[in-house]
């Protein structure tokens, strides 16, 4: 056999495993792309939310995707030390910044690794959430303390029959108006 015929034979034994080979570390270099792109993306997107469940899921994912990138894990660390940190709680407004300044590093290092090209301070300073959410979210938490309080005992719910009884505002109103006229 010739030489010519032998590059035929192993052409045609070789060349599709090799397609498949090829193939198969695409795909995988492309899953291991799009699952750190979702978390980064996650993470861009609740940024400027105070409690989020897409938040939290994200950021339990950065030690399994962004497995041995050391900036990102390195910061990541950073990041939920601080938040773990009850001391550093007690100055709200000094903890928030510092939680920003953190979660913006994390951010900042991802994008690398993403090959994304974005400053640092855009994704310290960016991001939206309405006033309203946190309104909306402090009421809530007041509801679910009141409630919580009337389970232990320490608060009553107030309760009014229409046409038998009033409210006590109105109560108190009705007594006045009948020590008045005597």
């Amino acid at each position: 056999m010739h030489a010519d015929t032998w590059a035929v034979v192993l052409a045609t034994f070789f060349g599709p495993i090799a397609a498949l080979l090829i193939t198969f570390a695409r795909d995988a270099r492309t899953q291991k792309y799009n699952r750190r792109f979702w978390v980064f993306r996650t993470l861009m997107a609740t940024r400027r939310i105070g409690i989020s469940n897409d938040h939290v899921n994200a950021l339990n994912l950065i030690e399994v995707d962004f497995y041995k990138c050391k900036n990102v894990e390195a910061a990541w660390k950073s990041y939920l030390g601080h938040l773990n940190d009850v001391r550093a709680q007690e100055d709200q407004a000094a903890w928030g910044e510092t939680k920003e300044r953190r979660l913006a590093e994390l951010l900042f290092e991802m994008a690398k690794v993403l090959k994304f090209d974005m400053p640092a301070l855009d994704l310290f300073k960016g991001g939206y959430a309405p006033q309203g959410w946190a309104h909306k979210e402090s009421r809530q938490g007041e509801l679910l303390d009141f409630f919580h309080e009337m389970r232990l005992g320490e608060k009553e719910f107030p309760i009014w029959l229409k046409g038998v009884t009033q409210p006590q505002g109105q109560q108190n109103q009705q007594a006045n108006a009948v020590q008045r006229q005597r």
